[in-house]
């Protein structure tokens, strides 16, 4: 019994009320259960480069690189003017600049893009609006060498 007679929720259910109603386990973002993202406010301007070891949730804004080397995303009030590259980006907010994942790029329903998008795996929801070209795949093999001709 908890305090004032009440059952005392269990972990558990605890958790789950955190993460909120129609939010997934998947939708956390990468390593649920072992930390949580850094995250960078609305109120925060980042002018030069970003880069990091860890994911990261931006609400705020970037102008100039973005380089890490786990997860990125960008919230709803994020806003991104630069080239952005990682190991899986998800964008909520707004993004110009070209967009490099090692595996995986998702434009959520709120994304606005102008850029290229380069990745094994893309996913782009109803809604989102995205202006650029998408090239998808492993990466490319590199150029013959002409000396082999």
């Amino acid at each position: 019994m908890g305090l004032f007679g009440k059952k005392a929720p269990d972990p558990a259910a605890r958790e789950k009320s955190r993460s909120g109603p129609g939010v997934s386990r998947a939708a956390e973002g990468p390593g649920h259960g072992e930390s949580r993202p850094s995250v960078i406010g609305s109120q925060v301007r980042i002018q030069g480069e970003l880069s990091g070891d860890e994911d990261i949730l931006l609400d705020g804004r970037v102008d100039g690189r973005v380089a890490v080397t786990k997860g990125f995303r960008v919230g709803p009030s994020g806003h991104v003017n630069a080239d952005v590259s990682g190991k899986s980006i998800a964008i909520a907010g707004r993004v110009v600049g070209n967009i490099t994942a090692t595996e995986r790029v998702e434009l959520l329903a709120t994304a606005h893009v102008e850029g290229n998008i380069r990745a094994p795996k893309i996913v782009i929801s109803d809604g989102a609006q995205f202006k650029g070209s998408v090239e998808m795949g492993a990466e490319a093999p590199a150029s013959p060498d002409p000396a082999d001709r």
